[in-house]
């Protein structure tokens, strides 16, 4: 059954179709808590059924993607210090441990940046936290690009490949999700030990 939750969603696709799947995505890239993995399963499942066409789903969900995850690290960039600062955590920006991450992430985006895509609750922060680090524009938009563009193909063709049934599909993107997410911790895991050696030989500071 479709809880009461996503209803009011999946209503919203069904009468605005491409334009309020690119609204839900955008939204969701912001931080904002909505389902937009559920979202994107519905949207491939009606695909299969002919009410949406599957090219323009994947277009409008990975450009809504993307672009919400650049305007969080353009404002991170651009305005989040100062905001900081603003509300009383300027300390925070002067610590060691601070200065120690936003090298670290610097150093390894790629894995962070990407993995994250999977992630809807923790790929926002890791825009913010890349807007503030100084990672690349550049370096920001290869992996966001790549890691959406396999996030919303895995749930769209999951979705579209179970066509009505697409619900039962959610069971199953948890088991991949919890295959995928591990895989990025490990890499990243096992970059922060090379930073710490890196850091105790010296060539960090």
């Amino acid at each position: 059954m479709i809880s009461w939750i996503i209803g009011p969603f999946l209503s919203f696709l069904l009468l605005y179709k491409y334009g309020a799947l690119f609204i839900i995505a955008f939204v969701a890239a912001l931080a904002f808590p909505i389902p937009a993995s559920t979202t994107l399963l519905a949207a491939g499942g009606f695909a299969s059924q002919g009410y949406l066409e599957l090219k323009w789903v994947i277009v409008a969900a990975v450009s809504a993607n993307v672009l919400g995850d650049v305007v969080g690290y353009v404002l991170a960039r651009r305005y989040g210090e100062a905001a900081i600062n603003h509300v009383g955590f300027g300390r925070l920006l002067r610590s060691k441990r601070y200065g120690q991450l936003k090298r670290y992430i610097c150093d390894y985006p790629e894995s962070l940046i990407y993995f994250t895509r999977f992630l809807t609750e923790a790929g926002p922060g890791v825009n913010i936290l890349s807007g503030l680090s100084g990672v690349p524009l550049r370096t920001f938009l290869v992996f966001d690009v790549l890691g959406e563009i396999s996030y919303v193909l895995l749930n769209v063709f999951l979705g579209y490949s179970l066509g009505t049934q697409w619900e039962q599909s959610t069971g199953f993107l948890m088991k991949v999700a919890l295959t995928v997410v591990p895989v990025g911790i490990t890499i990243n895991l096992m970059q922060v030990l090379l930073f710490r050696r890196r850091r105790a030989n010296g060539r960090i500071q």
